[in-house]
């Protein structure tokens, strides 16, 4: 079973400037928690016990808040790694290698939530039970929110059942709405694939494209299309587009308890 998470927390947040440059954009309020304790609520839901957040030095207050909240997660292990500076989603899960050891992990990228009965993570998961590779979690996206998704990519696929997908290269088709969601499972052997070797030289990140390519000539590749509402939050806009909908859901939730 798959009890490991990475959440990369470690970049500037340049597009929520000038705000990140004092508070880090994990840490901005969703309803009555940070952001990144959504995430973790997330996690911790689906079965997750160990958790990494990937952070660096400025942003030591994402710990220091958590640490105060442990004791409100029992049986649940947190650890911090640190990158000297962001060098992108590849590299922030690879600073993370010695926690994940030889285990199956999630990555869970903190500025988008899936508003839905079942967890997102939950929902790869069980995807997970079905077939072993890596599994991508793939949101259907309403035209009018397309923008607030800047940072998610179509994927070229081929269907093989009811919401499940094999996943066979990144698609160029600006004009689908099925794209990649902030939650991946990953076997252990991707990390190999996340270092300086696969830098993009016109960002100097390790970039996660390229390592999806090496990837796809030697694992298995699916997707599962998410039940829920995708809210992606990096931005402004889509940080207050999506604050109504977010508090809607968490005052739904309550309201069945």
């Amino acid at each position: 079973m798959v009890k490991t998470a990475v959440i990369p927390a470690a970049g500037y947040g340049s597009r929520m400037r000038p705000l990140t440059m004092t508070v880090p954009k994990e840490m901005f309020p969703v309803g009555p928690l940070p952001l990144i304790e959504n995430t973790i609520l997330e996690l911790v839901s689906s079965g997750i016990k160990r958790i990494c957040v990937v952070i660096r030095s400025g942003k030591d207050i994402i710990r220091d808040y958590l640490n105060r909240r442990k004791p409100l997660y029992k049986g649940i292990e947190f650890h911090y790694a640190y990158q000297g500076e962001p060098l992108g989603l590849g590299d922030a899960l690879r600073r993370a290698k010695d926690f994940i050891g030889g285990n199956l992990f999630i990555m869970a990228i903190p500025d988008q939530l899936l508003l839905s009965e079942k967890p997102a993570t939950q929902q790869l998961l069980e995807a997970y039970n079905i077939r072993s590779g890596i599994w991508n979690s793939m949101v259907r996206i309403p035209k009018r929110e397309k923008a607030f998704f800047r940072g998610s990519r179509p994927f070229a696929c081929k269907r093989l059942g009811r919401r499940i997908y094999s996943i066979e290269d990144i698609s160029t088709g600006a004009s689908s709405s099925l794209r990649g969601f902030g939650r991946t499972l990953y076997v252990p052997e991707a990390l190999e694939y996340m270092t300086k070797k696969y830098i993009n030289p016109e960002t100097s990140e390790v970039d996660l494209l390229m390592t999806f390519h090496a990837l796809k000539n030697r694992f298995p590749m699916y997707g599962i299309v998410l039940k829920g509402r995708p809210c992606d939050i990096g931005t402004w806009k889509g940080y207050y587009y999506y604050q109504r909908r977010i508090l809607q859901h968490l005052c739904s939730k309550e309201d069945l308890t």
